[in-house]
């Protein structure tokens, strides 16, 4: 019965619809300011590392440290560089606190496998795998205010190649 006086009169349909829509939009828009603000660092660093490798014929690697750059700024985050994907040959960098606890860990892929475009006669790019006896080769990584040391190791074997104690510039 009541439903056929607001079919009779299209009028105070509207209206009805209107206020409730109105009623309901307003009361969507109030803002609670109980949220916790985002923490940011205030000064994010990215330190740049320079290191020599080299392999031997048996496998065994050594590298030593060539030089550190240390900028402000604030790295993309890359997914595609996780531990989750690495593979034989490949590098973890760590970094650790004064305590020697672990920060963060990022991964390197293997810096004596290069791969080079060129172009050819035709041409058309070619892409050729190299794989290398010794290389010079940086890293950047988002360096954490508590890192002191910073250290690479092969992913297969954990075996640690080098550690980098980080001076502040």
């Amino acid at each position: 019965m009541i439903l056929n006086r607001f079919i009779k009169k299209p009028h105070i349909t509207t209206f009805t619809i209107g206020t409730l829509l109105l009623f309901l939009c307003a009361c969507g828009i109030k803002k609670s300011n109980n949220e916790e603000p985002i923490a940011v660092e205030e000064h994010s660093k990215i330190i740049f590392l320079t290191y020599m490798i080299s392999e031997a014929p048996s496998g065994e690697r050594s590298m030593s440290f060539v030089s550190q750059k240390i900028v402000e700024g604030q790295l993309k985050n890359n997914s595609s560089n996780t531990i989750k994907n690495a593979t034989e040959g490949d590098l973890i960098c760590s970094q650790f606190d004064g305590q020697s606890k672990l920060i963060s860990r990022s991964l390197i892929k293997n810096p004596l496998n290069k791969t080079i475009e060129s172009l050819t006669p035709s041409q058309s790019f070619e892409s050729t795998a190299l794989n290398l006896q010794k290389t010079k080769f940086s890293i950047r990584i988002g360096l954490k205010n508590e890192t002191k040391i910073i250290t690479i190791s092969n992913f297969a074997d954990s075996k640690k190649l080098i550690s980098t104690k980080i001076t502040l510039e």
